[in-house]
């Protein structure tokens, strides 16, 4: 990451950034004589120009460009495997690369109207195009705070968004993978639409915070693999992806304490997700993969003395939806049942995954000290990242009991407890 900024007076402000990151993935699995394999992995390079203009002390106005430069590639395979040897994996090398671009133009207004009105107007100008489709779209934004005395407010936002790269789980691979897959002509940008109503209040002279935020999220053009299909070894993916529509809606509670020996906070969402496709389901709307009923995160820190602090992490979530076979078909060949499991399912994402849950604890040493008129500070910090080993839930694969002939759920996990050491320096 590249940043430089620049004041040309007391009025206007400039900020630009050059970032550039890259994600690879890269997941293989042998699972009842099959070898499945998926490879993907996309490059951005981001550039972004953002000016704030302040006309006066109740009014900002920001407005900027970005433009982003995507490489991608994404294959896979699952082939029969006979014996221990295993399948010679992919060649990376040899993945056929897509190239496409992004861009947007984008102008927001914040305004204070009077003491107790607010407003935030936006617009965004986004684009995308490459050898195959391009698109260009218009994203109105707006969010108007009305204060109703010195500790309480309530503010209600619209927002439009539109996202041109598709994250798609490949349903048919041994463990749980997605790929990234780019907008053609047939596979349209996703399209989201928002609507939020909050509360707001403090107490103790904003020592505490807290607000409760209703909302409501439309999504369109939703991108998935049909019944029995996966990423294979080509480009041309579009013949393999099925499109429906989605929404989610719910509720989220925070809570924040800002001053005193004990600081910290509290969120926690109840929310619902679904999805429809005409060609999923029989046509019936059935829970998004990664639909969590309840979502509880709980930090706090604690300052035993000016140089020792200690802190904890309390995570706790609904389980991932997963698709759960009501039966098994047996397939004779040659007069003796073949080797492979044929399983019978029914309704899409009709189980769901043991809860997650997780407390990380840690104690810091921090100390500061002048040398040379500067300021130093360094820092020991003791970790423990799932501190009572909960084995949580990474994914679910099914075997054959050999005793019994039937089909039997196995939970795989990671990451159990790990203690850790880091240092810190500054300067």
């Amino acid at each position: 990451t590249l940043r430089w900024n620049h004041i040309f007076g007391q009025k206007l402000f400039l900020n630009t950034s050059l970032i550039v990151n890259e994600y690879d993935q890269n997941i293989a699995a042998l699972q009842d004589n099959a070898f499945s394999e998926v490879v993907s992995g996309i490059k951005d390079v981001n550039g972004k120009l953002e000016f704030q203009y302040y006309p006066n002390p109740d009014h900002v106005i920001l407005f900027g460009a970005h433009y982003l430069d995507h490489t991608f590639r994404s294959t896979g395979r699952t082939e029969a495997q006979s014996g221990t040897d295993p399948s010679p994996g992919i060649d990376k090398d040899a993945i056929p690369v897509k190239y496409f671009d992004e861009f947007a133009l984008y102008i927001n207004d914040e305004v204070r109207l009077g003491e107790r009105f607010s407003a935030n107007l936006g617009l965004r100008a986004p684009g995308f195009f490459s050898d195959e489709a391009s698109y260009y779209k218009i994203e109105p934004r707006a969010s108007v705070k009305m204060a109703l005395d010195n500790n309480s407010s309530v503010k209600a936002a619209y927002t439009v968004m539109n996202q041109f790269l598709h994250l798609v789980p490949s349903s048919t691979a041994s463990v749980p993978t997605e790929i990234w897959i780019p907008s053609t002509a047939l596979t349209k940008p996703q399209l989201s639409t928002q609507y939020s109503l909050g509360y707001f209040r403090n107490f103790r002279d904003n020592e505490l915070e807290s607000s409760l935020e209703v909302y409501y999220k439309d999504m369109k053009n939703q991108v998935l693999f049909k019944e029995g299909n996966q990423l294979i070894e080509t480009l041309d993916v579009d013949p393999l992806l099925t499109y429906g529509k989605g929404w989610s809606y719910g509720a989220e509670l925070f809570l924040r304490k800002n001053r005193g020996k004990l600081t910290g906070w509290l969120s926690y969402t109840l929310s619902w997700t679904n999805q429809k496709f005409d060609e999923l389901n029989f046509g019936r709307t059935f829970p998004f993969r990664y639909d969590r009923r309840h979502n509880l995160a709980l930090v706090g820190t604690y300052q035993l003395s000016k140089r020792w602090s200690l802190s904890g992490t309390f995570v706790f979530s609904s389980g991932n939806v997963y698709t759960v076979p009501v039966g098994r078909i047996g397939v004779f060949h040659g007069g003796s049942l073949f080797e492979g499991n044929y399983f019978v399912y029914e309704e899409r994402n009709n189980v769901r995954m043991n809860p997650y849950h997780r407390l990380d604890l840690s104690a810091s040493h921090k100390r500061e000290w002048a040398l040379l008129g500067k300021k130093l500070v360094s820092e020991w910090v003791f970790s423990v990242y799932n501190s009572y080993s909960r084995l949580n839930p990474y994914f679910v694969y099914f075997e054959v009991e050999p005793r019994t002939g039937q089909p039997k759920a196995k939970q795989v996990s990671l990451l159990p407890i790990i203690p850790s050491i880091t240092y810190n320096f500054k300067f």
